[in-house]
Formats: C-alpha cells, sequence, structure tokens
C-alpha cells in the first residue's frame, strides 16, 4: 500500500509541492499559502527537474516568500524584469503572468482568504473559478481537457493526509477530483473506458476512485505518483 511504502521527505525534494512547503517555513499567512500554491501549480507541466527550481525563483526571488503581498500591492507589475526573452516558464511569458496576477487581484479583493471566497461552492464551481482567473495562461477547461494542475491545486488545498496540506477546513476529502494527465492515463489505460485525458476520463476515474474509498478517494492519486516515482528511478 502506497501509505505504508510512502516517503514524504524525499517526495518534497522531487515534486512541486515541495516549494510549497519551502513557503510554510516563511510564511504561516493563509492567503500567502492559497496563493504561492496556486502559483506554483499553474507552472506545474513538463519535467520536474525544471519545474521545481523555476517555481522556486517565483515563490523565493519574485514574490519575495509573500504572495498575498506581491498581488496586493500590484508588486507584479515589475517582476520578471530580467526574464530572458520574456519568459517565465515554457509557453508562460511575462505579459500573461501579469495578466492573471491583475485577474487575482481584483478576485481577491474585500477576502482574507481563498478559502472564504470559495465558501459554498461545489467542486466542479471552484475549478471554473479558478480556470476563469488564470487566464490568459494556458491551464485549461472543463470543456476542452481534465484540469489536472487545478484540481491536483485543489487537492493541496484540501486533502487531510500527506502530502497534502489540507487548508481548508471547509472543503471535503470527498469532494476532490482525480489528477488526470497523460502519466496517469497510461496507467490507468486497462480500467477506464474514455482513453483521452478529458474531463469525462477525469470523472470516470474519480469514481473508481472513490468506489474503493468513499471517504479519500484520492489516495490513489498520490499511489499512482508513487508508482511513477519508482518507474522513474
Amino acid at each position: 500500500m502506497y501509505d505504508e511504502t510512502f516517503d514524504f521527505e524525499r517526495f518534497k525534494q522531487v515534486d512541486p509541492c515541495g516549494v510549497v512547503y519551502q513557503l510554510l517555513e516563511h510564511t504561516q499567512n493563509q492567503l500567502d499559502i492559497e496563493l504561492g500554491a496556486l502559483f506554483v501549480a499553474m507552472i506545474t507541466w513538463g519535467s520536474r527537474k525544471v519545474i521545481c527550481p523555476t517555481a522556486l525563483h517565483m515563490i523565493k526571488d519574485e514574490m519575495h516568500w509573500h504572495p498575498a503581498k506581491f498581488i496586493n500591492m500590484g508588486s507584479y507589475e515589475m517582476s520578471y524584469q530580467n526574464a530572458k526573452n520574456e519568459c517565465v516558464y515554457r509557453t508562460l511569458n511575462v505579459p500573461t503572468f501579469k495578466a492573471v496576477c491583475r485577474n487575482i487581484n481584483t478576485a481577491i479583493q474585500g477576502y482574507n482568504t481563498l478559502e472564504e471566497i470559495f465558501e459554498g461552492k461545489t467542486t466542479k464551481e471552484v475549478i471554473e473559478i479558478i480556470s476563469q482567473w488564470l487566464q490568459p495562461a494556458k491551464v485549461g477547461s472543463m470543456n476542452k481537457s481534465a484540469c489536472k494542475r487545478i484540481c491536483m491545486y485543489i487537492r493541496w488545498m484540501t486533502r487531510t493526509n500527506s502530502p497534502d496540506l489540507g487548508l481548508w477546513k471547509s472543503r471535503s476529502n470527498k469532494d476532490l477530483y482525480a489528477i488526470m494527465d497523460v502519466h496517469v492515463m497510461q496507467q490507468t489505460q486497462s480500467i477506464l473506458k474514455n482513453k483521452r485525458p478529458t474531463w469525462k476520463a477525469c470523472v470516470e476515474l474519480t469514481n473508481i476512485f472513490k468506489s474503493w474509498d468513499s471517504e479519500d478517494p484520492l489516495k490513489y492519486d498520490i499511489a499512482l505518483m508513487t508508482l511513477a516515482d519508482h518507474e522513474n528511478d
């Protein structure tokens, strides 16, 4: 079982969520953590060996460990001044990054936390809201993709067992959606009717997870990630 073999410390060293745990060493402000994790999740595609240092630079060198102040004070307008070819990460350029920051700045006015904004909303509604915030960055929407990065972010914030932070006490493990990407699709081909990483496949896999454990269905997502790590050792 994954919970008997899962090496949390090793996982933090190689997974983007480890950058969020580094953020926790510098701030306990919930909005700092929520926003920092959201930006880390936004760039979590591609090689983790590249994602992690890129995310650390963003949180440490651009946001100075305080993403909430970075957004609320409009500091993003002067960020990434030395970015080569105006590139933040892969296809995410500096103008797009700043546009996302402006969206989030507008959305959080009058709120103390993102949890407060999402209170009473279904997980699908939260996914739709975050997808809108992160435009024009290409993070997907339910009619076009499995929304992998947004589902992963919500899992980080909600799920109460490691490696997740369980920050959103008003939300439940039961309502999370599977983190569906190409690697997960490859590992679950034999049990899925939908053979492409779409929202339909995400829902199908989520329902399978729930049939195995309705209280903590996303623990199987952690198991799939652990399996992938072992395969890549």
